[in-house]
């Protein structure tokens, strides 16, 4: 599955290590992994990173933040367990009214959700100017690695970067705790809010390739593998091919993609690609045959899936598909070569 997520009723710190190493993540109280994302209708890749921490070695722009804030006192605890203080509340508060991107609506939302009893070994740091709390970065400890939650910060304060200072002061406790890798999140190519996180630890910054699954190094003179454009290049090639024999096709983006991460849908195990072509489209329909481009296999794979919600009509014309929640039925054929796939459906489906 390319987007799920679990509700473990405790996180043991291996158990952590082992989430974080094969890019799952903390949201509130749950365990979730995705690879694709949506922000105002607009569809994006997400790649997970990790910072080697038996290699990482603090950086100039450490040193200079931390003279830039060598006035202000910092502390590093571990959290109390469900309880987040009025103070830290109120930083969130100023913080969220600060930045233009969507962001939870308190701290408690946060970290906890509806629940009252933290499952994570949290730890935080907090800068203060004089007694004023004016900068807090949340952090999960497991085994062998960590995990930066949320970092933020007093908008009056932002000349001093703290988020991004926030982030090394939880790799040098983590470093110096010796714990082997610490993970940030993801980073979304084409979305610049993220994109602080490849300036922080990025000589041993790593990122986990998704045609792979394993961790590779990040460099600067080259450009992430960003899984979204493959799944659409190669489903562009395919469709000039199918239109090229009169095969009835359509490339849609599909609204639905992350339903597997709602509540509401856990265990349904819906379809979950960001991009498909719709063979054979109809104005009304139940089934449907759909080719997808699996970046994880290299191969193209048409499938026969059906409607497991009905969510309204399909506008004629539209480019994103949402009259449904679809749930695959069966794979009919999967091939890594276009033209074997066209070959197929030509001969055991258009006639």
């Amino acid at each position: 599955m390319l987007a799920q997520i679990e509700y473990p009723e405790t996180i043991q710190p291996q158990e952590l290590d082992t989430y974080l190493a094969n890019g799952w993540f903390r949201m509130r109280q749950t365990i979730f992994t995705t690879n694709f994302l949506q922000f105002d209708q607009q569809f994006y890749s997400a790649i997970w990173l990790r910072v080697a921490l038996a290699d990482y070695v603090p950086d100039k722009k450490y040193h200079t933040l931390k003279k830039l804030n060598r006035a202000f006192k910092t502390e590093i605890k571990r959290s109390q367990t469900g309880a987040i203080s009025s103070a830290h509340e109120l930083l969130y508060l100023n913080y969220r009214q600060s930045v233009a991107f969507d962001v939870s609506p308190s701290l408690h939302e946060l970290l906890l959700g509806n629940d009252t009893v933290n499952r994570f070994d949290t730890y935080e740091v907090n800068i203060y100017d004089g007694d004023v709390l004016i900068a807090t970065g949340i952090f999960d400890l497991g085994a062998n690695a960590a995990a930066g939650i949320s970092c933020f910060y007093h908008p009056a304060y932002k000349k001093y970067s703290l988020g991004k200072y926030l982030m090394y002061l939880k790799m040098e406790f983590c470093r110096q705790q010796q714990l082997q890798y610490f993970y940030p999140g993801y980073v979304v190519p084409g979305c610049s809010p993220f994109d602080y996180k490849l300036e922080v630890g990025k000589a041993t910054l790593e990122y986990l390739q998704l045609s792979t699954m394993q961790w590779v190094p990040y460099t600067t003179k080259e450009k992430l593998v960003n899984p979204l454009h493959q799944m659409v290049e190669r489903l562009t090639i395919l469709q000039t091919k199918l239109t090229g024999i009169n095969i009835p096709n359509q490339f849609l983006r599909y609204r639905f993609f992350e339903a597997n991460l709602h509540p509401y849908y856990y265990g349904y195990s819906l379809f979950d690609f960001p991009v498909f072509i719709n063979c054979f489209p109809l104005d009304e329909a139940s089934t449907y045959l759909v080719v997808v481009f699996d970046v994880r296999t290299s191969c193209y794979q048409l499938l026969e899936c059906s409607t497991a919600i009905n969510i309204g009509f399909q506008l004629e014309g539209s480019t994103i598909f949402d009259a449904d929640l679809l749930k695959v039925k069966a794979q009919i054929f999967a091939s890594p070569f276009p033209e074997e796939m066209v070959a197929f459906m030509n001969q055991s489906l258009a006639q």
